[in-house]
C-alpha cells in the first residue's frame, strides 16, 4: 500500500492566554487528539516562537488513548534524532523523529509530554477542541496507563505542540480549518464528528488553525491581549501550507472590522479600521497564497453581527461591501454558506437567536452545529 505524510492534527502557533501558567517544571502533560485517518507512524511539529529561553522537553511518548488512560499494550516512544529528549530553541520550532504506531480513524492518541526543568510557558494554544481532553499531573507520568492528574485542563494551554503529521493511505488528505475564535470554537470539531459519522469517511483529516481575536491585516502590540496573536498574512502560510493540505476553510476578518473603537484608546484606536478595499485585498493574500501551493480555497462571509456591542452602520457597511465580493467575485473553489445557515431571515443583519451564543458575535453551540451541517458534502 502507497503512504504519503498528511498533517493530521493541529492548532494554530499563538501566545497563552495570562491567565495560564508561566512556568512548570517537573510536570506531564497529557494530550487526548482526535483522528479522522488510520495511519501506521506519526511526526510531531513543536514551536517555542514565542519563548525567550529554550524548552526542554525531557521525554515523550504517544499512545492510544482512551480519555485519561493510554492503552498499555499500544503506546511508543518519541524520539528526536535518536534522542530521548529533544529541545525547543527559543523563537524556533522542532519535529520529532517518525513514532512507529498503527491506528483507526476514529480512535485517539494520547500524547505525553514531560518537562523536568523549570520550562517558560508562553507559546501553545488555548480553546477549542471540544472533544478533546487535556490533564497535567507531577513526574514523569510519560509510561502511565492513567495520569494521577492534579488537575483537568479544561479550556487550558496545548503547550508548543502545533501540528502532528500522520503516514496515512494515499488516498487520504486535509483539510484545514483557519481563522479566529469562531473557528477557534466548536464548528471545526462537529465538522470532524459529521465528517466520521454522518458521511462515513476516513480519508479526510480536519486541522484547526484558529486564533482567538485574531485579524487579517493587524496585530495588537499590547501584552493584555498577547493571544491575540500574529496577523494573518504572517500566519497563513506556515500553518494552511502543511502536507497532504488539498483544501482551506477560511471564516477570518470580523475582528478587522469589529476591534477598531474609539479615540483615546491606544490598543485599539479607530484609525486601525481597514477600508473594505483593504480587507478584500488581505483575503486575495490569501487566496493566492493557497492556490501557489495547490490548495483549493473555500471562504465564509463575514457572519452577521448586529447587537454586538461596537456594531454600527459604518462597520456593517464594510462587512456587506466584503461579502459581497466574496459571493460574486472572489476567485475561490466555493462559498461556505455560514452566513445563510445562521442568519435571522426578519432580521438578516443579526443572527437566529437560537444560533446566537448571546453576544451576538460568536455562534451558539447550535449555531456550530448548524455551520458544520450546511457545508456541502462536495466541498469535503
Amino acid at each position: 500500500m502507497n503512504e504519503h505524510w498528511i498533517a493530521a492534527w493541529g492548532s494554530a502557533i499563538a501566545k497563552t492566554h495570562r491567565r495560564a501558567a508561566e512556568w512548570m517544571h517537573d510536570t506531564t502533560v497529557r494530550l487526548e487528539l482526535k483522528m479522522t485517518v488510520p495511519g501506521t507512524a506519526l511526526r510531531f511539529q513543536f514551536s517555542n516562537l514565542f519563548g525567550k529561553e529554550d524548552a526542554v522537553i525531557t521525554k515523550a511518548t504517544v499512545g492510544i488513548a482512551d480519555g485519561n488512560k493510554m492503552d498499555p499494550h499500544r503506546w511508543v516512544p518519541i524520539t528526536f534524532e535518536g534522542n530521548q529528549s529533544g529541545t525547543v530553541a527559543a523563537g524556533q520550532g522542532l519535529t520529532s523523529d517518525a513514532a512507529d504506531l498503527e491506528f483507526e480513524a476514529g480512535e485517539c492518541l494520547s500524547l505525553n509530554l514531560y518537562f523536568a526543568d523549570f520550562t517558560q510557558l508562553i507559546t501553545g494554544h488555548t480553546g477549542g477542541d471540544a472533544f478533546h481532553g487535556r490533564w497535567v499531573a507531577n513526574g514523569d507520568q510519560t509510561e502511565a496507563e492513567e495520569l494521577p492528574a492534579t488537575e483537568y485542563m479544561d479550556g487550558d494551554v496545548f503547550p508548543f505542540i502545533h501540528t502532528v503529521e500522520a503516514l496515512v493511505p494515499e488516498d487520504c488528505y486535509s483539510i484545514v480549518t483557519f481563522g479566529d475564535s469562531i473557528t477557534a470554537q466548536t464548528w471545526p470539531d462537529r465538522l470532524k464528528r459529521r465528517v466520521e459519522e454522518e458521511l462515513g469517511r476516513k480519508d479526510v483529516a480536519i486541522v484547526r488553525k484558529a486564533i482567538s481575536g485574531s485579524r487579517v491585516l493587524r496585530e495588537y502590540p499590547c501584552d493584555l491581549y498577547r493571544h491575540y496573536g500574529p496577523k494573518g498574512h504572517d500566519r497563513f502560510e506556515r500553518e494552511v501550507c502543511l502536507p497532504g493540505v488539498k483544501k482551506v476553510f477560511i471564516l477570518h476578518g470580523i475582528n478587522d472590522i469589529i476591534h477598531p473603537t474609539t479615540e483615546g484608546k491606544p490598543f485599539r484606536p479607530i484609525t486601525d479600521q481597514p477600508t473594505a478595499e483593504e480587507l478584500i485585498e488581505g483575503l486575495m493574500f490569501y487566496i493566492n497564497k493557497a492556490h501557489e501551493h495547490g490548495i483549493a480555497v473555500f471562504l465564509s462571509p463575514i457572519l452577521p453581527f448586529e447587537g454586538w456591542r461596537t456594531y454600527n452602520e459604518e462597520k456593517e457597511a464594510i462587512r456587506q461591501k466584503v461579502n459581497y465580493w466574496i459571493y460574486r467575485e472572489a476567485p475561490v473553489e466555493g462559498v461556505l454558506p455560514f452566513e445563510l445557515a445562521l442568519l435571522n431571515p426578519d432580521s438578516p443583519l443579526s443572527m437566529q437567536a437560537q444560533y446566537d451564543s448571546g453576544d451576538h458575535l460568536h455562534p451558539s453551540g447550535n449555531g456550530a452545529q448548524a455551520m458544520a451541517d450546511s457545508i456541502p458534502e462536495e466541498f469535503i
